[in-house]
Formats: structure tokens, C-alpha cells, sequence
């Protein structure tokens, strides 16, 4: 008991002192202490319950945009495939620069291709250079006239190759000659692409169609669509 009340006194000694020095009154703090940390406790929920409202709506504002960007990609991926799709189809289908100077494009192979099994011989002698007893033939027959060109094996006495120099009209059986001006493939199995010029009147290249040709090791076929009108033909040698 004694104790206790020494206690009390000791308290009584320290508060009457801090409110005479700081103006700190103990025993008002303690009855105030509860109700501020409670005030101070809402207080710093109400802000978690905020910053984490707030991170939320980043979080779906950056998924959206995130979204937004992956569907615009796409969208001008699948613009750029169809753009180049239509190009690649319009130049397939666009006609040749005529020209005695052209580009020829080469595809390899390590083996044998296609064609170089499965060709049609042609060994038409009219067709050949040195002919020029009539000047009526064209090229608008089978098998120049099918709605897809076809890989062609030339054979005595037609001879082997297409001419690939301007040779004057009104030989091989036609008016305008059909002459090879790009490059033949050197390598087996090497297809070359390039055009036939035909050559009418003084212009060494008045029109021309473009041509493939396969080295098959051992001889050549020539992929020929059907030329550009009648008494105009592929000449060979």
C-alpha cells in the first residue's frame, strides 16, 4: 500500500513538473492517446484503401493500352501482308520491261527439278534460224496456246536452244524472231528468269514475254507462254 501510494506521488511529482516546463500534461495525453490513434488509424487504412484503388486503375489503364498497341500491331502487320501480297500479284501479272539489256534472276536447286522431268519435246524445223522458206508460222498452237505456259524441250532439227542474239525478221518460219536476251543458267539445275525479245521491222525489241529456263546438266527446257501475236515466234539454233 505503501508502495502504491509512493507511486502515485512519484507520478503526481513528475506531471506537476513536466507541466510546469513543457505545458504536458500526462494525465490529458492519456485520455486523449486512444481516440488519436484511432483517427490516425482510419486515417491510414483510408490511404492504403487509395493507393491501392489507384493501382488498380494503372493497372487496367496500362493492360488497355497494352491491348490497344498489340491490336494496332497487328492490324498494320495484316495491312503490310495484303499490300504486299497485291504487289507481289500485280508485278506476276504486269507486263515485262522490253528491253536488249534485261535483268535475269536465278533459282538454285541441289537436285533435280520438276521440269526437267516432265517437259514437251518440240522438234519443229521451221523454227530453226537458217529456215526461211515461208514466214507464215506462229506461235499461238498447242503448246504455247494453253492457259499456263509449259516447259519445252527443244530437239534436232529444230536444234537445241533458243537463239539469244537479234537476228533480222521474216526467218524461222515468221515475221518477228523471237530471241533470248537475258542469261543462261551455267550451273546444273539453275533456273534463269528472264524475257524473249521479238524483233520486227528495226526494233530489236518491239515486244517480248517473259521466260524461265532449267539447266537440266545434260540440255536445256524453256518455260514459253504464248507470244505476244501471230507471226511472232521463238527462234532456235
Amino acid at each position: 500500500m505503501i508502495i502504491g501510494k509512493s507511486k502515485i506521488k512519484i507520478f503526481s511529482i513528475i506531471n506537476s513538473s513536466l507541466r510546469q516546463s513543457y505545458g504536458f500534461d500526462i494525465n490529458a495525453t492519456s485520455t486523449s492517446v486512444q481516440p488519436n490513434s484511432r483517427s490516425c488509424l482510419i486515417t491510414l487504412i483510408l490511404a492504403l484503401i487509395i493507393i491501392s484503388l489507384l493501382t488498380i486503375v494503372s493497372l487496367i489503364i496500362a493492360i488497355y493500352t497494352l491491348a490497344s498497341n498489340t491490336n494496332k500491331t497487328i492490324t498494320i502487320q495484316n495491312t503490310y501482308a495484303a499490300a504486299t501480297e497485291s504487289t507481289s500479284t500485280t508485278d506476276a501479272n504486269s507486263a515485262p520491261i522490253c528491253t536488249a539489256f534485261p535483268v535475269t534472276s536465278y533459282q538454285y536447286s541441289s537436285t533435280a527439278p520438276f521440269q526437267c522431268s516432265n517437259y514437251t519435246n518440240n522438234s519443229d524445223a521451221t523454227r530453226n534460224i537458217v529456215y526461211t522458206q515461208s514466214i507464215n508460222y506462229c506461235d499461238n498452237t498447242s503448246p504455247f496456246n494453253n492457259q499456263t505456259s509449259v516447259w519445252i524441250r527443244f530437239l534436232d532439227p529444230a536444234g537445241k536452244v533458243l537463239i539469244n542474239a537479234p537476228e533480222s525478221p521474216n526467218r524461222c518460219g515468221t515475221v518477228a524472231t523471237g530471241w533470248y536476251a537475258g542469261q543462261y543458267p551455267a550451273a546444273a539445275f539453275t533456273t534463269a528468269s528472264s524475257i524473249v525479245c521479238f524483233f520486227d521491222s528495226s526494233n530489236t525489241c518491239s515486244a517480248c514475254r517473259s521466260i524461265s529456263i532449267t539447266n537440266c546438266q545434260t540440255f536445256f527446257v524453256f518455260l514459253l507462254p504464248q507470244p505476244n501475236a501471230c507471226n511472232y515466234r521463238y527462234c532456235t539454233i
